[in-house]
């Protein structure tokens, strides 16, 4: 078989799997796919996604390998009221596209998020960017770019979820 065509099956296993984790919300085990200093960033939707950078764009979420944790954390929890009871989610994710930049195996892949929660249903539709290593034998994500292709998020819709 290609060894390009190896490499983007074990890619799409790995993105098919983070999908099917955060959908089922075990975010414990989807913390375990992510390196220890890695990073997970949503640009806002008024800026290029690609290129946005925080020295000069706005970010929904910019969270490092700590707040990650912390985010995961507080999902966790009943407290979490934005979601208490959890939303129903459904991550389809497509068209992924891998290369490789030395060490780092990045792919890109398109993604339609569905969440439904008090009788309101959102969809969440973008690219993801991700940074992705291979320790041991085993890939690992290192960073993940969510870009909405959105030209706003709903009137008062918000992202509590992972995307």
């Amino acid at each position: 078989m290609n060894e390009n065509l190896l490499l983007r099956l074990r890619v799409e296993d790995l993105l098919y799997l983070e999908a099917d984790l955060l959908d089922r919300w075990k975010l414990q085990d989807w913390l375990a796919l992510y390196t220890e200093d890695s990073w997970y960033h949503v640009p806002s939707t008024d800026v290029d996604g690609d290129t946005a950078v925080a020295e000069n764009s706005l970010f929904y979420i910019m969270d490092d390998a700590v707040r990650m944790r912390e985010r995961v954390a507080r999902l966790s929890k009943v407290g979490a009221h934005s979601e208490h009871p959890k939303s129903k989610v459904r991550h389809l994710v497509s068209n992924v596209r891998v290369e490789r930049d030395g060490d780092v195996i990045r792919a890109r892949s398109s993604f339609i998020i569905y969440r439904s929660k008090d009788i309101t249903s959102d969809a969440f539709v973008g690219h993801y960017i991700h940074d992705i290593v291979e320790r041991d034998g085993t890939l690992l994500i290192r960073g993940k770019k969510c870009v909405l292709d959105m030209e706003a998020l709903r009137p008062h819709a918000r992202i509590s979820i992972i995307l």
